[in-house]
């Protein structure tokens, strides 16, 4: 009776043997995930957001990280939205707030060209 028990306690069985964590939105995550994940990747990192302006919101350094990570041969790729499309306007609309998703869209670029050159850092709309 004892066995089965000592198993399941060390060896996961269910579903979160491939999920560790799980967060009902995106601000949720603490800021310390973001900073683990980053900081242990070593050959990958793509940011697939809209915007994905929360990255320089969060944490001042942040950019400096990804450009090492980057020069260090980690790929470190933004798929963004672009700011001038009828999508954004159209969720623009459905959101109505004044820091528009165009805006957020045009700070992670201005981020990103703020890092200059940087092999292995791709950004594309």
């Amino acid at each position: 009776m004892l066995w089965p028990r000592a198993v399941r306690d060390v060896v996961k069985t269910g579903p979160e043997r491939e999920i560790v964590d799980a967060y009902p939105y995106r601000n949720a995550c603490p800021t310390s995930v973001w900073s683990r994940l980053i900081d242990s990747a070593e050959k990958d990192i793509t940011f697939a957001g809209y915007a994905n302006y929360f990255l320089w919101q969060e944490q001042s350094r942040r950019a400096d990280r990804l450009k090492t990570k980057a020069s260090a041969g980690c790929a470190v790729r933004f798929l963004i939205g672009d700011p001038d499309s009828d999508v954004t306007r159209r969720r623009e609309a459905v959101e109505g707030v004044p820091l528009t998703v165009g805006t957020r869209i045009r700070i992670t670029l201005d981020a990103l060209e703020r890092m200059g050159a940087v092999e292995g850092l791709e950004a594309v709309q």
